[in-house]
């Protein structure tokens, strides 16, 4: 098995083995740098056991070289912050401290397999290790039982039976007589086992398991401590990225406290609003407010901030200079992991064109282009109210519909832009000679609907009709200073009460009328014909 990767050994390895935070990834030239720092480590370690010579199997020499084998742990540790260098080390200088011909750390993955994270020593064991054991019970040996307990396992890895037996006729190969296996937790989780191959009988008394539980203790301290330190590492990084995309959006970004007192203001706030930092912070976010805000939309920012919900909408605030402006706010509470209130955002964005654009669209929607007046569509809409006041009122209601005579001369003798303006004019003085109750639209070319409310009787309403008339037909100045005249044609339909017609209806009754009113202009008395609008 190749020397390099992950080592799939049954029972347990993941497939590439982690190699800790990014962090603490090694950099390119980490392995000499990592056996450097591991051969002074060693030759310290080696130097301090020689000076003592003293026999092999002297207890309290073992001890001392446990005890040495700690403090250049402890020494790995305190110069390094990379993950790999420190399990690097605890194997490396496992074998030079103490008996053990093959040291391990290995982790295990979901399929029951152990990934090797570190090693030192005899590790063509492992390939040995990693020949299927037909017929043996894999969920029974040391190392799974140390990951499933979490309890150090030392000296006597299998009860008495075919398992003990198989592991001594596999270990005998290589000397291997006691093993010692030792779980790595990491934030209070598995994470990872030490496993020592020793060929001695009984090599781990209980004084050396003590040394090496506080040496595992140690690492797990240190790993843990580096994840405390990258965790503020990244928080710190993430804060600065956040702090960096709020000064540069667009929207201006406003962070109160749960009282609602400003503690920061981006750019974009100053630039939309024209308040500084400091003058928002004194002055609070009603400053914005003025006579024209909606105070039904202030209530719903009340009601929200109130039940610390969030809110969404638009309404009308002033800048400093008093310029106002259409504002997008949303508000967004912000609660702590135990749910209490302890701050809200506000994203506020500028969308006045837009806001204008929308009125636009609008408004185009039910006026005329040309003339500003309404269109059919906006004519429909006025019938349907004119209908229902009128009939609430028990009212009149008279629908007149107008055809321009004469106007196809004006266009073809001085021009499509001369006709538009002769057009313009009619519409204006039309609106100007109606009352208020009353209402024109222009429905196509030079065809306009009045609707006429509330007359009395049929005399009131054609003294309405010739002060239409006169309107119409009075002399129009084009701009380049000819004067140009039209006459008019009209058709009304009659509307009164308890009849109850629908637009189409009484339009087409106008229209009719509009037809009878043109075929007899040579004869007519006046320019109108009116129809009553119930049918026969």
């Amino acid at each position: 098995m190749a020397r390099s990767g992950t080592r799939a050994v049954p029972f347990p390895p993941p497939p590439t083995a982690p190699r800790g935070p990014p962090s603490m990834a090694n950099p390119p030239d980490a392995p000499s740098t990592r056996q450097g720092m591991l051969h002074r480590f060693g030759k310290r370690l080696g130097d301090a056991l020689l000076a003592r010579n003293p026999p092999p199997h002297h207890g309290q020499a073992r001890l001392d070289r446990f005890l040495a084998f700690r403090n250049a742990v402890a020494q790995v540790a305190a110069h390094t912050e990379q993950e790999q260098v420190l399990l690097d080390a605890l194997c490396t200088l496992a074998l030079q401290s103490t008996t053990a011909t093959l040291a391990w750390v290995c982790r295990p993955d979901a399929q029951g397999n152990f990934s090797t994270l570190a090693e030192a020593g005899r590790v063509d064991y492992l390939d040995e290790f990693a020949h299927p054991r037909t017929g043996l019970p894999i969920d029974q040996g040391p190392l799974n039982r140390v990951w499933r307990e979490q309890t150090p396992l030392f000296n006597a890895p299998f009860p008495e039976g075919p398992l003990r037996r198989a592991w001594e006729e596999r270990a005998r190969k290589f000397s291997f007589r006691s093993i010692a296996v030792l779980p790595i937790p990491r934030d209070g989780k598995p994470w990872a086992l030490f496993a020592l191959y020793d060929p001695a009988a009984r090599a781990f008394p209980s004084d050396c398991q003590i040394v090496l539980q506080s040496i595992l203790r140690l690492v797990t301290e240190t790993l843990e401590d580096w994840c405390d330190i990258l965790q503020e590492r990244e928080q710190a990084r993430q804060q600065s990225i956040l702090g960096a995309a709020l000064k540069a959006s667009d929207e201006g970004v406003i962070l109160t406290d749960a009282e609602r007192q400003v503690l920061y203001t981006n750019p974009s706030f100053s630039m939309l609003t024209g308040y500084l930092p400091a003058e928002i912070t004194r002055l609070g976010m009603r400053v914005l407010q003025g006579p024209l805000t909606d105070p039904e939309a202030l209530r719903e920012i009340d009601a929200a901030l109130h039940a610390q919900t969030f809110y969404n909408g638009t309404l009308l605030n002033y800048r400093r200079d008093g310029r106002t402006f259409w504002n997008h706010l949303s508000l967004i509470p912000i609660h702590s992991p135990e749910g209490a209130l302890t701050h809200y955002v506000g994203m506020m964005r500028d969308v006045t064109e837009e806001r204008l654009a929308l009125h636009q669209l609008e408004y185009d929607a039910y006026h005329d282009r040309l003339t500003g007046i309404g269109n059919r569509r906006s004519l429909e809409d006025q019938v349907e109210v004119s209908l229902l006041r009128a009939q609430r009122q028990q009212s009149r209601l008279a629908v007149c519909m107008i055809d321009l005579d004469h106007f196809k001369p004006v266009n073809d003798l001085y021009g499509h832009d001369a006709g538009d303006h002769v057009l313009r004019v009619i519409s204006r003085r039309l609106q100007e000679k109606l009352r208020r109750t009353d209402y024109v639209a222009r429905i196509g070319g030079d065809e306009f609907v009045l609707l006429i409310e509330g007359y009395n009787t049929r005399q009131e309403l054609e003294i309405i009709l010739a002060k239409i008339e006169g309107a119409v037909t009075g002399p129009i100045y084009l701009k380049t200073g000819e004067r140009v005249g039209v006459h008019l044609s009209m058709g009304v339909s009659l509307y009164h009460p308890p009849y109850r017609p629908d637009f189409t209806t009484l339009l087409q009754t106008a229209d009719q009328a509009l037809y009878q009113s043109k075929a007899q202009k040579g004869q007519r008395e006046h320019y109108w014909i009116i129809v009553d609008g119930e049918p026969a």
